[in-house]
């Protein structure tokens, strides 16, 4: 069935560098299920409320080279307070001290959302997947900054010993997804996410609390519980852990 613009995805780009904004104009428009709204420059967190606000995109993808605070809490706000608009952050670098505000942002609000470096998202399709994604409230994070993001705590020895692929990979288990979405998602092969999973397994099975439990269930709950999302539902628990 042919796309229409009312089905389209709206979506709203704020970047910093010329040579992007002038990518984003030209890659954008070439696929229908995209309508892109308008490809800015300011940074300015005024602008960027008043943007959002006005344009009522579906998607606000940003692109910065370096995280400041108030961008930061104004995505937080967009993320309590419109959590149908799905956001991209882009970033070329960040510190130590950013780690602290892109973990509290992944946490806020239950929209979709991706968090990438930049060179990490280097191919045209991988963008439009990720905008798709993104839209259908899926959460999307680049593994290397998952890492630091959510390297295992001192109270869950776990995911202290899981790779950031496989931390990954937990974050969309946990998710509900199934091993084909994830591969989907993560642009792996499905034998490679049931290669991860194994080994995360084997990992949990070490703790001989978990050798009579259902791994994928067990593991998903120490990850929500850890990362302080934990529903306390056995009914989503539950369901995680029966999509395979």
């Amino acid at each position: 069935m042919k796309q229409t613009k009312t089905d389209a995805v709206r979506i709203y780009v704020m970047e910093e560098q010329e040579i992007y904004r002038e990518v984003y104009r030209t890659v954008l428009p070439t696929r229908p299920s995209v309508e892109l709204l308008e490809v800015a420059s300011n940074h300015d967190v005024d602008s960027l409320k008043k943007s959002v606000a006005g344009l009522n995109p579906d998607v606000l993808l940003l692109s910065t080279k370096r995280l400041e605070t108030d961008a930061v809490e104004v995505l937080e706000q967009i993320r309590t307070t419109s959590p149908r608009v799905g956001i991209i952050l882009l970033l070329m670098h960040y510190s130590a001290q950013d780690i602290e505000m892109l973990r509290r942002l992944a946490l806020k609000g239950e929209g979709g959302m991706a968090l990438f470096l930049k060179q990490s998202l280097d191919q045209v399709e991988q963008l439009f997947r990720t905008i798709m994604a993104v839209r259908q409230g899926q959460v999307i994070l680049d593994p290397q900054l998952a890492a630091f993001m959510f390297a295992g705590k001192p109270e869950c020895p776990f995911l202290k010993q899981l790779t950031s692929r496989e931390m990954e990979i937990l974050s969309l288990l946990a998710q509900g997804y199934t091993n084909a979405a994830i591969a989907q998602t993560l642009f792996i092969d499905i034998k490679t996410v049931e290669h991860h999973l194994n080994s995360m397994y084997s990992k949990l099975k070490a703790d001989t609390e978990y050798n009579d439990k259902h791994l994928r269930v067990s593991a998903a709950r120490l990850y929500l519980e850890t990362m302080g999302k934990s529903y306390h539902r056995e009914g989503d628990l539950a369901l995680a852990g029966s999509r395979r």
